[in-house]
Formats: structure tokens, C-alpha cells, sequence
């Protein structure tokens, strides 16, 4: 018996072992065929990625749900490639200022002579002088002074000489070059009474000497805090205008065909069959001593009335408004098109109190409830949509100088009310019917009469504004203050300017204040000049000899193709010009890795 088990397991080992040796003959045959077939293939090509011809035929190995999933895939990596590529491109694509293009400006008048001499006079005409002509000093576009044609300047110790040095290699349009010769020549033109210009007054006391071609010497009769304000009137060429007279000067070609040293230079102008001035056009000046404008060329269409301008703005006949008034920005109809800057104006708009012409308003409870009754949120929201801004001092709040801890009268009908109560009180309030002022107007007869004021509301044409105010023949006037860029307000509050040709036309006298505003147009520390207007403002609005409302705003407006505008305040309109070579149309395009 265990002799047949033994033969059996003997049997069943051999069996296994040639079934084993069966197997490893089929896989041996297997994959030497496989190893035929890729020798095949490669002989046919030798690439181990298949090429796209090749991959036209991968749907024939497939089945169809791996066909899908391939398809799926292949459009996952196409969407995400191009999703990077565009990451990409706005975070390393950077778009810089090009030179070239050109801006077209829509300006409400004509300019007449774009003379240093007399272009302050109109704005058409100061806007183009300072395009053209470079001054010593000039406001940036916050509203304040900057050096232009100075490269460095020294005050003495007692406060009234000024040594100024000016850039090298500044040059005419020419091509000659600007010197200090050029500068003293157009102060002495000021200064000459028979050229008769607007500059004359407050110049006519300063007097110059040369210390070298680059360098001047400005000598005051007395300490005066703003006085680099009253060096920003362009420089004119000495070598071109010293042989044209007084009489002749108003008349020269030069007056329209200017030569100065500033960013643009004259380049044509364009006459109507009647000989009005329809266009203006300026050159960027290669040779301009700071960065050239990227501008290449500048053109000024003049109309003679803003619905004209704004229809040529709308109809994208022009790229800019010089200005935009409050009243007709519902006209402008390109909005969404168009970069609208509200810019800060040097103005004040109040209410000024003229005691002489009613004692009522000796009563200081009575200005205050008159302060108090007035909603000028309520104004500023309902007439100017918030665009202008609260006032609540003499001074600017764009100022150093302005004092942030003033007595403030919030509006509270009551409080006016119960000071008003038991009394009668009757007003006249005098408004000039210009823009917006008589809605203005009307608002405030509102408010006053809501706590038992009696008032009566006068409308002065425009033309005879100037009578009005020169004879103080008002009792309560809705008037705006022109400021200036410097606190400087001595002609408005003191005592020396109440008469008929002061600007202090409320009559206002006060000993401290008087003493205080000499004192501030002499020191030129702004900590020094700051501690006198701080305590300046104290003494006015606890007064009340007006009440303050709100600051205009001037509105420019540009396409949006123009791009390099920045700024919060103007001084004059022509500031809004003042970093005009940082404007710019066209672009470069770069890749940054």
C-alpha cells in the first residue's frame, strides 16, 4: 500500500512539473512575441511620444467612456492654461506713459493777450500763459507753492531779502537761454506804471538786484509772510519785448504768439471769417527744463457760452471742459465717459452782517440764533448734491492755518426758537442773483422764518453788486470771499480796510484781532503763524460777525481717454494745469518677470 501512494506522488510531481514547464514556455513564447512587436514598432518610429497624426487615431483603442474622460481632460487643461495665462499677464503686464496724442480743451471766452503782464486779469488768458510762460514759483495741485524756475532760495534774518538761484540751462523756445536778467526785467515791467499791470500793486515795493546769471537778490520794505505767492507771474524774454513800449505792448503779436520757457510752446492759432479766435493750438517744448509732457500737442476750441462747450464735449468734439458750473452738470451727458474732478476753491460763501444798516443785529444772541437756525447740511445736500463743502471759519479747512477746536454753531431749531422767543426781529437779506445764491437764499429765509424771524429776501442783479458792496447798503449779505491760497485774511477783517474801498465790509474792529493779523503776514513760521491764526478764528466765531456756510468746488472735467490727473485744490483755474507734463494718452505696454 505505501508502495502505490509513493509511485501516485511521484506521478503527481512530474505531472506538476511539466505543467509548469507548459506555462513557462507560453509565457516565454508571449512575451518574446511582445518584445517582436515593439522592435516593429519602433523600426516604424522611433519616438516613444506619439505625434499629433498618431493621436488622431487614439479613439480607436478607446472606448467610449474613455474617449469622454480624455476629451473632459483635454478641455480642463486648455481652460486652465488659459486662465494662468491671464493671472499671468495682469500681475507681470504693466502699462507706462508714452509720448504722443493729442488734447483738445473746450474754454468758455477767447484769449486776448497771453501776456504775463496782464493775463491774470481772465482766465482764458492766465490758463495759456501758464502753458506757455515758466514763473519762479507756481501752486501744485494741492493748492500749495512750489518751486518752478527755483532751484534754491534763502531768506535773510530780519526776514526781507530773499536770495534766489535758478535752474541751469533753462531755455527760451528759441532756444536762448533764461537769466536772471529776464527775471529783473519783468518785475521792472510790472512795476512801470504806464504798462499799467493788475501785478503792479502788490509789487510795486519790491526791488531787485543781480548777483550772477543764475542768481537774484528780491529786497522787501517790510517782513511779508506770503510774499513767494507774489512771484508766481511767468518770466518774460528781456532780449524780445525790451524794444516794444508801453503803448505797443497791448497791441504786440507777441500777445497771441507768445515766447516763454514753459512746457508747451505756440505752434498755430485759427481765425473765424470775422476774425475771432476759434482755436489755439501748442507744441510740447522738447527742451523743457523739468520732464517734457508726454502730450505731444494741445489744442483750445473757445465757444461762447458753457451750453456750447458741453455740447461739444458730449458729442466728443473735444477731450476736456476747462470748467463745468454747478448748475449745468445735469447738461453733461457723457458721464460714465468722463472723469469729473471737484477740485477745492479758495472761497468762502457766508452770511455778513452789516450792523450800521440794523441794530437788531448788535445783538450777538441774535447772530448766533440766526447761526443756529440755518440747516447747512440740508443746503449743501439739496442745492449742491454735497459736492461743496462745509465752511465754518474765515479760514480755509484746507489751511495749515485752519483751527480745528473753533466755536460751532450746529443747527437746532429749538435753541434758535427759545433765543427768539418773545422778540421781534425783522431782516433783510441782500443776494446776488448769480448761479446758485438765490436757492441758496431762499433755503436760509426758510430756515429763519421757521423760528419767528421776520425776513425779507432782496435780489440784486449782478452789475450792481459792486455799488451794493462798495456803499454797504445791505443789512445781511449772502456774498463769497476769495481767499487766496495763503491764511492771509488782514484785508477782510481789519480795521484799516472798512472803508469804501476796503474788502472788511461788515465794518469789523477789534484791537486783538488787528494786532494778530499784522503780526501773522510778518512771521514766516508756520508754528508762529499758526498760534496767531488759531487764536484769530476763536475771537471771529465767537463774535459772529458772519456766518460761514460752504467753499465752492471747481469742476473740471476730462475723458477718461486722458489719463496722469491728480489734484484736490485750485488756487485759480489755471492750476489745474500745473502738472500738465504728467498727463498722457498714449501707453507702452512691458512684461515684468
Amino acid at each position: 500500500m505505501s508502495s502505490l501512494k509513493h509511485k501516485i506522488s511521484i506521478y503527481l510531481t512530474r505531472v506538476q512539473q511539466a505543467l509548469a514547464y507548459f506555462s513557462f514556455k507560453r509565457r516565454s513564447s508571449r512575451i518574446s512575441q511582445l518584445d517582436i512587436d515593439k522592435k516593429l514598432v519602433y523600426s516604424l518610429s522611433p519616438r516613444k511620444i506619439p505625434t499629433g497624426s498618431q493621436f488622431k487615431h487614439i479613439h480607436r483603442f478607446l472606448n467610449p467612456k474613455e474617449n469622454l474622460i480624455i476629451k473632459i481632460c483635454g478641455f480642463l487643461v486648455v481652460i486652465n492654461l488659459i486662465y494662468l495665462g491671464v493671472v499671468f499677464v495682469k500681475k507681470h503686464l504693466q502699462y507706462t506713459p508714452a509720448t504722443g496724442g493729442t488734447y483738445v480743451e473746450a474754454m468758455v471766452g477767447f484769449p486776448k493777450s497771453i501776456n504775463p503782464l496782464y493775463s491774470s486779469s481772465r482766465d482764458v488768458d492766465n490758463d495759456l500763459s501758464r502753458l506757455v510762460y515758466s514763473s519762479l514759483f507756481k501752486y501744485d495741485s494741492n493748492g500749495e507753492i512750489i518751486q518752478d524756475l527755483v532751484e534754491s532760495y534763502q531768506i535773510s534774518e530780519d526776514k526781507k531779502e530773499y536770495l534766489i538761484v535758478i535752474k541751469d540751462k533753462v531755455k527760451w523756445h528759441n532756444g536762448e537761454n533764461l537769466t536772471v536778467d529776464d527775471i529783473i526785467f519783468t518785475l521792472n515791467l510790472i512795476k512801470d506804471e504806464t504798462y499799467r499791470s493788475p501785478l503792479r500793486a502788490e509789487l510795486a515795493g519790491v526791488n531787485s538786484e543781480k548777483v550772477d546769471d543764475r542768481t537774484v537778490k528780491l529786497i522787501l520794505p517790510e517782513p511779508y509772510a506770503p510774499f513767494l505767492e507774489m512771484l508766481t507771474f511767468g518770466i518774460m524774454p528781456k532780449n524780445i519785448w525790451e524794444n516794444i513800449g508801453a503803448d505797443a505792448a497791448g497791441l504786440a503779436d507777441l500777445n497771441l504768439k507768445p515766447i516763454g520757457s514753459g512746457p508747451y510752446k505756440f505752434k498755430s492759432l485759427v481765425k473765424s471769417k470775422s476774425g475771432d479766435l476759434k482755436e489755439y493750438h501748442l507744441e510740447a517744448n522738447a527742451d523743457y527744463y523739468n520732464k517734457p509732457a508726454y502730450i505731444k500737442s494741445l489744442s483750445f476750441k473757445f465757444f461762447a457760452d458753457y451750453v456750447e462747450a458741453i455740447k461739444s464735449f458730449n458729442s466728443n468734439q473735444v477731450d476736456g471742459l476747462s470748467y463745468l458750473p454747478f448748475n449745468e452738470r445735469t447738461e453733461l451727458l457723457t458721464k460714465d465717459s468722463a472723469n469729473i474732478f471737484d477740485l477745492v476753491r479758495p472761497q468762502i460763501v457766508g452770511i455778513f452782517f452789516n450792523k450800521a444798516k440794523n441794530k437788531s443785529l448788535e445783538n450777538k444772541d441774535l447772530r448766533i440764533a440766526l447761526a443756529k437756525a440755518i440747516n447747512k447740511d440740508k443746503i449743501l445736500k439739496d442745492v449742491f448734491a454735497g459736492v461743496y463743502k462745509d465752511a465754518d471759519s474765515p479760514i480755509l479747512k484746507t489751511s495749515f492755518a485752519y483751527n480745528q477746536n473753533i466755536s460751532r454753531y450746529n443747527y437746532s431749531t429749538v435753541e434758535a426758537a427759545e433765543s427768539l422767543k418773545d422778540k421781534t426781529f425783522k431782516i433783510v437779506l441782500t443776494v446776488i442773483d448769480l448761479n446758485s445764491n438765490v436757492l441758496v437764499a431762499e433755503k436760509i429765509k426758510a430756515d429763519w422764518m421757521a423760528v419767528g424771524m421776520e425776513v425779507e429776501l432782496k435780489i440784486i442783479p449782478l452789475e450792481q453788486a459792486s455799488n451794493i458792496i462798495k456803499n454797504r447798503d445791505f443789512e445781511a449779505l449772502l456774498y463769497g470771499q476769495s481767499v487766496g491760497g495763503d491764511p492771509d485774511v488782514f484785508a477782510f477783517w481789519h480795521s484799516t480796510q472798512t472803508g469804501a474801498k476796503g474788502l472788511n465790509i461788515v465794518g469789523y474792529n477789534n484791537e486783538e484781532v488787528d494786532k494778530l493779523l499784522t503780526d501773522a503776514r510778518v512771521d514766516i513760521s508756520v508754528d508762529g503763524r499758526k498760534e496767531k491764526y488759531y487764536r484769530f478764528q476763536e475771537i471771529i466765531t465767537a463774535e459772529v460777525p458772519a456766518i460761514f456756510l460752504y467753499s465752492p468746488t471747481y469742476t473740471y472735467v476730462q475723458s477718461k481717454n486722458i489719463k496722469g490727473f491728480f489734484g484736490q485744490a485750485v488756487i485759480e483755474p489755471a492750476d489745474r494745469l500745473s502738472h500738465i507734463s504728467e498727463w498722457y494718452i498714449k501707453t507702452n505696454k512691458k512684461l515684468t518677470w
